[in-house]
């Protein structure tokens, strides 16, 4: 089950990031790192290449940079196993289609799909409205993301935002495949 989470500016995507980074952290193990939930922000005006660098930073891939873009797919796939990655979440997802014409935005599409299908984990989008188009453009990653819920937060007269905030964290918590 993948999720896309939509909501403009100010409304929790990236402190929702924050908040699952911090209840499920990395484990540093004698052989291996363990890390429960993959959190990558994507790259302003990213490309294939530097959106596969951003998550073999966040794996904690040495030579993140180095390599072809299959290479670094695969090793992504490799360490997402290796580490015991049960979900990953791409903040600022909305960057992957920021880049491009509509051929270059089916070619992410396309690579995020194989990419979601190999690693075998579910994937949660994060980002502005616009990121829309870019399931718009794929029809197989629109499938695979039907799930989808829009934040807004502000705009209740008799709930205060930090209220809104701790409902939203409790409503999210039940969509996601890990117990919080």
């Amino acid at each position: 089950q993948h999720l896309l989470i939509l909501g403009e500016s100010g409304t929790g995507k990236s402190s929702l990031c924050r908040w699952v980074e911090q209840k499920y952290p990395r484990l540093v193990l004698p052989d291996r790192d363990m890390l429960p939930v993959l959190i990558v922000a994507v790259p302003a005006a990213t490309t294939i290449a530097s959106m596969a660098s951003a998550m073999l930073d966040g794996l904690g891939d040495p030579l993140s940079s180095g390599g072809t873009v299959s290479a670094k797919t695969a090793r992504i796939v490799s360490l997402c196993r290796a580490c015991r990655v049960e979900m990953i979440l791409l903040d600022e997802a909305q960057h992957i289609h920021d880049r491009g014409q509509a051929t270059t935005h089916y070619m992410a599409g396309d690579w995020l799909k194989s990419l979601i299908d190999q690693v075998g984990v579910p994937t949660v989008f994060l980002g502005l409205p616009r990121l829309e188009q870019l399931l718009q453009v794929n029809e197989q990653l629109r499938r695979r993301f039907s799930r989808r819920i829009r934040l807004a937060l502000g705009q209740s007269d008799t709930d205060t935002i930090h209220n809104e905030c701790l409902q939203l964290f409790i409503s999210l918590g039940a969509c996601l495949p890990i117990p919080l």
